[in-house]
């Protein structure tokens, strides 16, 4: 379980290291280091922020903990879900997360990284703690299924179609949803991946697709249904898609939907790892119900 320190949220691993931590900033001089992560949750009143962040060279391998951040006003703009870079300073008074701020965004399937794509927010897109509005597609088994199926449950959101042709963005997705489900295998967690190409992704070829990640069909749901559904649906997560050249370039996005129907968070982009993604989930999952 994750704990509290102080009266921010640990995960177990870190309590084990607070000893190597703060040996690490009772040196006379300073150390720097870059970190890159996931905000899980931000207090700016209190100027901390939680960070699910990989391994920081020469410091602590990958997990998920608390940051005091020396400018809390660099928290603004930063939501569950939100890549973020930093340099963390140590010291023998403490540690403290520096220069915070968002890496460049870049287009899921754009070659282009020097040539950034300026994309129209969708009028329909969500804020944080909004309650996403119900909706009903077809499962890979063609059962009917709306997202009001699963209110008392965590629910995570992805889009994906079975025809793309990179590895690393619809079958990254869906390897991350394979992990989540091997992660969290009796969890009130749901795993809904919607296909962006409803018009060839039936529920006959998104079962084929669903048994190469052996996803359970109680737990992991494969949706389609009418393009202008989909649409509105990918919609309320930032989502945007458009076919190109045969292919459909799409941003990517994964939504978090807590117990209460609410939006909780969204990890946009593939910066991310399976591990920080789990820790998103988690910290839903062991939320009081009172908090959902």
């Amino acid at each position: 379980m994750w704990t509290l320190l102080g009266n921010q949220i640990v995960h177990p691993a870190r309590r084990a290291l607070l000893p190597l931590i703060l040996l690490a900033g009772s040196g006379g001089c300073a150390k720097r280091y870059a970190v890159e992560g996931l905000v899980l949750e931000t207090n700016p009143a209190g100027g901390t922020m939680i960070v699910s962040h990989r391994e920081i060279r020469g410091y602590m391998p990958a997990m998920a903990m608390p940051f005091r951040v020396e400018k809390p006003g660099e928290l603004e703009g930063l939501t569950p879900g939100s890549r973020v870079e930093f340099e963390l300073r140590v010291s023998k008074s403490g540690a403290v997360a520096r220069k915070v701020r968002r890496p460049a965004a870049s287009i899921s399937g754009d070659t282009r990284a020097d040539e950034p794509i300026r994309i129209p927010v969708p009028a329909q897109k969500l804020k944080i703690g909004d309650l996403v509005p119900d909706f009903e597609l077809t499962d890979q088994q063609e059962r009917n299924v709306r997202l009001s199926d699963f209110r008392g449950r965590v629910v995570a959101v992805d889009f994906i179609y079975t025809r793309c042709p990179l590895p690393e963005v619809c079958p990254r997705l869906s390897a991350g949803f394979a992990a989540l489900q091997r992660q969290f295998p009796d969890a009130p967690l749901t795993l809904l991946s919607l296909t962006l190409d409803p018009a060839y992704d039936t529920p006959a070829i998104l079962s084929d697709y669903a048994r190469r990640y052996a996803a359970d069909p109680s737990r992991w749901r494969f949706l389609t249904g009418p393009n202008d559904a989909i649409r509105l649906i990918s919609g309320y997560f930032g989502l945007v898609y458009w076919p190109e050249e045969g292919l459909i370039t799409h941003t990517t996005s994964v939504a978090v939907i807590g117990r209460d129907g609410r939006l909780k968070a969204v990890v946009e982009g593939l910066g991310f790892t399976a591990q920080q993604l789990g820790h998103v989930i988690r910290l839903q999952l062991e939320r009081p119900s009172a908090d959902q």
